[in-house]
């Protein structure tokens, strides 16, 4: 494998014994915490190379990198980052990242995408209204497979039954992909093993303080999508009257569903083999999944919580905060497992044993839903002002879209699923059923999942886009327009290691070129949407 510049590389790593620079440069890397075994082995935990502040790498010049990886998430760890230059303190540089996202709410919403993005100090935002697939009343959950985006619904219009729904953007409409059963929501989505799993759910619209739907078919199942309108049955969850599936995700090559209003968690194989994992309390009802650096976390109500387990492990307690009542959400940013929750809009950060420390409150909202990262910075998405806000920084977020107007007659507007699709953030909303998408600075996603085994990865700046290449092939890229802060020579370049998290994984064969890629054919995806 190989790119091509033109020229000698101002930086060669090969990193098969150390983090020596084999080029005439000698840009030497300091490693920590790294294993050699012909590549570097990070331990999607504490490993990363640093090296120096690299100036032909701070946006004033082009320049290209290539390197080849390997991802490890089979046990419960996040891709993470390849390779940035990013200063966590700004949140601003760029990366090459995998992104994987676990715990929005109610689903997986990114496995395993490529990306490189260029984050600003002061990123301008966009927002555009995709409207309401089905016009249901809720978009349920949202995820990115096969390059495309799906979203789940509560409530569609002309049937009363939960559909799923995807995004073309070129015509700006939404294609019926069909409703799994009889049931009013399709709740959670999840790609496993190359396929797209939906589980289902009969949802209280009550609890949102809206009308009940007239459909009150149980859930309660799995089911794996056959393309067009088609879905095969997979399972059905193992309790008593069970009518909900309320959390799929992925946790040691298993597909792991979390039961809504009855209790219990459980893990699949591939062949529809069921582990029962029980749930943390008799009484605690749990709401969302999420993994992080080797366990399966789980969010409670009724003061309960968070939990976290193996599979040949009990469920073990992670304590709470003062006025926490509802967990909703979990995410993974600056390497740090962070949650959402009611009845305050409040972010927490998990210190390891029972605490959590304060990360901020979103305005005077009671709640955070929806919740991810986006080129370098974080997103929340509220209740019960249908809000979303970035994080700024020491505690501090701020407003920037009302996407629910007020209404006379409805309480609560909710912002509850996010993922990221073709280089901006998408979010699904309550009680408009609407997606709106964020557009601000550059980011070239790759939107299909990376397979297992040795990839190669490059990417390339000229200082007019951002381009991104998987084994050889242009995959994405993205106008720049001149939007790329330079960086400054305090912040190192990293390898291992971007804005969500360390990588979980192998690297080796790092080069660096003080030139663009020549005979750039990119496609331009990545820029859809602006």
């Amino acid at each position: 494998m190989s790119i091509h510049t033109g020229r000698e590389p101002i930086g060669y790593w090969p990193m098969i014994e150390n983090g020596e620079d084999a080029s005439k440069y000698g840009r030497h890397g300091k490693a920590e915490n790294i294993k050699f075994n012909e590549s570097a082995v990070f331990d999607g935990r504490q490993s990363f190379i640093e090296l120096p502040a690299l100036q032909e790498t701070d946006g004033s010049r082009p320049f290209s990198l290539s390197l080849e990886f390997k991802i490890n998430d089979a046990d419960g760890f996040l891709p993470g980052g390849l390779v940035s230059r990013y200063s966590r303190d700004t949140m601003s540089g760029w990366h090459l990242s995998v992104l994987t996202q676990t715990g929005v709410t109610s689903t997986q919403s990114n496995w395993r995408n490529l990306q490189f993005g260029w984050s600003n100090q002061t990123p301008k935002h966009t927002w555009k209204d995709w409207g309401s697939p089905g016009n249901g009343r809720l978009v349920c959950t949202l995820c990115v497979y096969n390059e495309s985006l799906y979203a789940g619904i509560f409530d569609d219009e002309k049937d009363r039954l939960g559909h799923v729904y995807r995004l073309d953007q070129e015509a700006g409409e939404w294609t019926d992909c069909g409703h799994p059963d009889q049931s009013n929501s399709v709740w959670s989505l999840v790609e496993w093993k190359g396929r797209l799993y939906a589980g289902t759910m009969r949802y209280k619209a009550a609890g949102s303080l809206l009308p009940e739907s007239p459909n009150q078919e149980p859930g309660g199942k799995i089911y794996r999508y056959e393309g067009g309108r088609e879905w095969s049955f997979f399972a059905e969850l193992p309790v008593p009257d069970s009518d909900s599936v309320g959390s799929l995700t992925v946790y040691q090559d298993r597909l792991i569903a979390m039961s809504y209003y009855p209790h219990g968690v459980f893990a699949y194989d591939e062949e529809g083999a069921c582990q029962a994992l029980g749930a943390p309390g008799a009484d605690l009802r749990t709401m969302t999944v999420s993994v992080h650096q080797g366990y399966l976390y789980i969010g409670c109500n009724q003061s309960g919580g968070v939990y976290r387990r193996t599979l040949n492990t009990p469920w073990e307690y992670c304590g709470t905060a003062p006025k926490v009542d509802q967990v909703y959400c979990f995410s993974t940013f600056h390497n740090e497992l962070l949650m959402g929750v009611w009845h305050e809009g409040r972010m927490l950060r998990y210190e390891g044993g029972t605490e959590w420390s304060d990360y901020g409150l979103m305005g005077s909202e009671m709640e955070v839903m929806g919740i991810s990262v986006l080129n370098g910075k974080l997103y929340g998405g509220t209740l019960p002002s249908g809000q979303v806000y970035g994080f700024k920084g020491d505690r501090q977020w701020e407003l920037l879209a009302e996407l629910e107007p007020p209404h006379p007659d409805i309480k609560y507007r909710r912002v509850w699923s996010m993922a990221v699709f073709n280089g901006g953030l998408y979010a699904g909303t309550l009680p408009s059923g609407k997606v709106w998408s964020l557009y601000n600075d550059p980011l070239a996603t790759f939107d299909h999942s990376l397979s297992d085994g040795w990839h190669q990865a490059a990417i390339s700046y000229d200082g007019k886009k951002l381009s991104l290449y998987l084994d050889d092939e242009p995959v994405s890229s993205v106008d720049v327009s001149n939007e790329c802060d330079f960086i400054p020579n305090t912040v190192p370049m990293v390898i291992g290691s971007g804005p969500q998290s360390v990588f979980s994984g192998q690297i080796r064969n790092v080069r660096l070129f003080d030139a663009a890629l020549e005979g750039e054919e990119n496609s331009s995806k990545g820029a859809g949407g602006k």
